[in-house]
C-alpha cells in the first residue's frame, strides 16, 4: 500500500514539473490579519467568495478578491473608508507579484520584501524569519502566587514556484517555554504535541511544509497544513483551526457557483494507524445565500481504505459496506447577507442520529450546533463591527465506542474546542481608528457538563441524555486587547482576561476569580 503511494506520488509529481505553465500559489497562513478584513469587506457587499468558509486560501485566491473589492467599490460607490483603503493598499504591496499577474496596479512603496529572493525564469523562491515572543502574567484564586510563563520563538519560511507549475511552502519554528509547571517530556501522541528538554529548557517545534499543483479550476495540495471549515469565527464544529497539523492530500476544484474540497489526512495517536477522510460541497444560491454540506469519517487500525480515498463516495454509505465500525459525522451550512453590512450563519454538525426517539433526549442523537451574526459599522459607527456567536455541543459529540475513532487529533479535538456537553456565547466588538491599530473588547460566558470527547455513552448513564449534567462549571470572561502594528509586519498586542468561575472543575462551591495579561511581540521579514 505505502508502496503504491510513493509511486502515486511521483507520477503526479511528474506531471506538475512538466505541465503548461499556471500561475501557482501556496496558501495564505490560518492566523494572518487578512482574513478577518475579508470578512468585513464580505459583509459590506464589496466582494462574495465561494472560498471564504474554507480556509486556507491560496495567494493567488486572495489577490482576486483584492482585486474585486477595488473594482466593486469603483462600480457602485461604496466607498472604503480611509483605515480600509490603508489596508487594502497594503495587503496588495504583500500579495504584489499576485496582483501583477493579473495586471492590476498597486504601490510600489508598499511592496513586500523578503529577507533573501531568487528567481530566475523558471523559478522564484522568496525565504523570510519569523520571530515570536509571548508573555502570560496569571494572578487569582486559582495560583497560590502570580505565574509567569514566557514562550520565545524562532522559525523560517521558505516558499516559492517552480517552472510556474509546481508551488510550495516549508515553515519551521522552534519554541523555547520557561515558566512551565509539571511538564515532563513527551513523545506520545495520546499525551499531545510532542516536548523535549534540553537542559533546564523545555522546547516544542513545529512544521509546515507542502506541495501545491493548480489546474485552471482544480488544485492539488500533498503535506502538512491546517484546515478550517465553516463560517464560525469563535470556533468550529466540523474542523477547527485550533487543530494541530496533519498531513493531507488534499483536492480542491471551484467551477461557477460550485466550490468542492476533499481531504485524506493521517492522524496522531498512540493507539494505531489513524485516519480523517472528508469532503465538502458549497453552493452560491444566490449572491446573499451560500449553502454547504460536508461528511467527514475517522477510522484506525488498519490500512487506507479505498472508499474513503474516493472524493466523491458518500462516506455514509462507504461505513456500512467496511463493517459499521466507524465514526461518520455530516454537517450543513448557511451562510447569509440579508442586508449591506450584515452577515449571519448557522452551522449543523451530527454526530449520530435516529429519527425513531427523541432528537434532544435520546442518547444516540449526538449533534451539536452554532449560529452568528457580524454587523460591520452598527449604528453608523464608522471602522467598528460587531459580533455575536452561540455554539452548543450536545453529550457524547465526537466520541466513539472505539478509542481509535475519537475524533482527535494527537490528544485534542479536531471539532469546536467546547467539547461535549457545553455551550458558550461570546460577544466581541472591533475598532479600527487607522491601519495599523486595532482595539478589541470581549465577553464570553461558557458552561461545561460532566464528560469529554475520551467518555463515549456506556450502559449505566441510561438512554435518556441530560445536557449539562453532573454538575456544572460555568465562566465569564471579560478581555480587552490592543493590537498595533509597530512597523510593516511586526504586531505589538497587549490582552487583559477578568476570569469569573463558578463550580471550578465542577466541584460544587470551588468558585474563582483569576485575571491573566499577556504580552506578545511578532514579526515576519
Amino acid at each position: 500500500m505505502i508502496r503504491h503511494v510513493h509511486i502515486g506520488f511521483i507520477f503526479l509529481l511528474i506531471i506538475a514539473i512538466s505541465s503548461e505553465a499556471i500561475g501557482q500559489s501556496v496558501n495564505v497562513p490560518l492566523e494572518h490579519w487578512s482574513y478577518q478584513f475579508l470578512e468585513r469587506l464580505e459583509a459590506k457587499g464589496l466582494f462574495k467568495s465561494l472560498s471564504n468558509r474554507v480556509l486556507p486560501i491560496s495567494r493567488v485566491e486572495l489577490a482576486k478578491i483584492l482585486v474585486q473589492i477595488e473594482q466593486r467599490s469603483q462600480q457602485t460607490g461604496y466607498a472604503l473608508t480611509k483605515t480600509e483603503h490603508e489596508r487594502l493598499e497594503q495587503l496588495k504591496g504583500e500579495f504584489h507579484e499576485e496582483i501583477a499577474q493579473l495586471n492590476v496596479p498597486f504601490n510600489q512603496r508598499l511592496k513586500e520584501r523578503h529577507l533573501v529572493s531568487w528567481s530566475e525564469e523558471e523559478y522564484t523562491v522568496h525565504a523570510d524569519v519569523d520571530l515570536g515572543f509571548n508573555l502570560d502574567v496569571k494572578r487569582g484564586d486559582q495560583y497560590s502566587a502570580t505565574e509567569r510563563t514566557s514562550h520565545t520563538t524562532l522559525g523560517g519560511m521558505v516558499r516559492g514556484q517552480l517552472k510556474n507549475s509546481l508551488g510550495f511552502h516549508v515553515f519551521v519554528r522552534n519554541t523555547i517555554h520557561r515558566g512551565l509547571q509539571t511538564v515532563t517530556r513527551n513523545f506520545d501522541p495520546s499525551r499531545g504535541l510532542p516536548i523535549n528538554y534540553a537542559g533546564k529548557n523545555v522546547y516544542t517545534d513545529e512544521a509546515i511544509a507542502y506541495l501545491v499543483w493548480k489546474l485552471p479550476w482544480v488544485q492539488l495540495e500533498i503535506g502538512r497544513d491546517r484546515a478550517k471549515w465553516g463560517p464560525g469565527y469563535h470556533g468550529s464544529l466540523m474542523l477547527s483551526a485550533q487543530n494541530p497539523l496533519f498531513d493531507i492530500i488534499k483536492l480542491t476544484a471551484q467551477y461557477r457557483g460550485f466550490n468542492f474540497t476533499s481531504l485524506h489526512a493521517h492522524l496522531n495517536s498512540s493507539l494505531g494507524k489513524k485516519y480523517l477522510a472528508a469532503h465538502r460541497l458549497e453552493i452560491k444560491v444566490a449572491p446573499w445565500l451560500f449553502l454547504a454540506g460536508s461528511e467527514a469519517v475517522v477510522y484506525g487500525n488498519r490500512g487506507i481504505e479505498f472508499q474513503y480515498l474516493n472524493p466523491l463516495m458518500p462516506y455514509h454509505v462507504a461505513e456500512h459496506h467496511l463493517g459499521d465500525r466507524d465514526n461518520n459525522t455530516i454537517g450543513f451550512e448557511a451562510t447569509v447577507f440579508p442586508i449591506r453590512n450584515l452577515k449571519s450563519y448557522f452551522e449543523l454538525f451530527i454526530d449520530d442520529y435516529t429519527l425513531s426517539r427523541s432528537i434532544f433526549l435520546y442518547y444516540g442523537n449526538k449533534f451539536a450546533f452554532l449560529v452568528g451574526g457580524l454587523w460591520v459599522d452598527p449604528l453608523g459607527l464608522r471602522d467598528t463591527d460587531f459580533r455575536i456567536e452561540y455554539a452548543r455541543v450536545e453529550p457524547f459529540v465526537y466520541t466513539h465506542e472505539h478509542p481509535i475513532n475519537v475524533y482527535q487529533n494527537y490528544n485534542q479535538g479536531m471539532g469546536h474546542w467546547l467539547g461535549p456537553n457545553a455551550d458558550d456565547w461570546y460577544f466581541e466588538v472591533n475598532y479600527h481608528p487607522h491601519r495599523d491599530l486595532r482595539l478589541t473588547s470581549s465577553v464570553e460566558l461558557v458552561r461545561k457538563g460532566a464528560g469529554d470527547i475520551t467518555q463515549p455513552w456506556d450502559i449505566p448513564d441510561g438512554t435518556r441524555k441530560r445536557f449539562l449534567a453532573g454538575g456544572v462549571e460555568q465562566r465569564q470572561i471579560f478581555g480587552f486587547r490592543v493590537t498595533d502594528q509597530i512597523f510593516r509586519d511586526a504586531f505589538l498586542s497587549i490582552k487583559a482576561y477578568w476570569i469569573n468561575t463558578q463550580n471550578l472543575e465542577r466541584i460544587e462551591g470551588n468558585n474563582s476569580m483569576d485575571r491573566q495579561i499577556n504580552f506578545e511581540l511578532l514579526l515576519n521579514y
